[in-house]
C-alpha cells in the first residue's frame, strides 16, 4: 500500500497540534514536559520534512497527550491516598472533673 504522506500539509498540521498541546500542558502547570515537547517540535520541524519527522510530532503529540491524563497519584493528593489505621474513639466522658 503507497503512504499518503504529503509533508508540505501533514508536518505543519500536526506541528501546530504538538503546540496546541504544548499550551495545554503550560496552562496545567506542567512546564517542564511542555518545554521537553516543544523542543523536539521545534528540532522536528526545522529539519528534512520526511516521514521520519511526521513520526517523530506524532510520537510528540502522543506524549504530551498522555501528560494531559490525569493519573491516580495526583488525584489522591498530598499524601497519596493512605488511609490512616486504627480507630478513631467515639466514647467520651460526660463528666467534668473539677478540683
Amino acid at each position: 500500500m503507497e503512504s499518503q504522506f504529503a509533508p508540505d500539509k501533514d508536518l505543519p498540521a500536526l506541528y501546530r497540534a504538538v503546540l496546541d498541546t504544548v499550551d495545554l500542558l503550560e496552562r496545567r502547570g506542567r512546564r517542564e514536559v511542555a518545554a521537553e515537547i516543544r523542543r523536539g517540535a521545534t528540532q522536528a520541524y526545522s529539519t528534512a520534512w520526511n516521514e521520519g519527522q511526521r513520526d517523530r510530532l506524532i510520537a510528540l503529540h502522543e506524549r504530551g497527550q498522555r501528560a494531559l491524563q490525569p493519573d491516580e497519584a495526583s488525584n489522591r493528593g498530598r499524601f497519596g491516598g493512605l488511609r490512616r489505621a486504627g480507630r478513631v474513639a467515639t466514647k467520651r466522658s460526660g463528666h467534668l472533673s473539677h478540683p
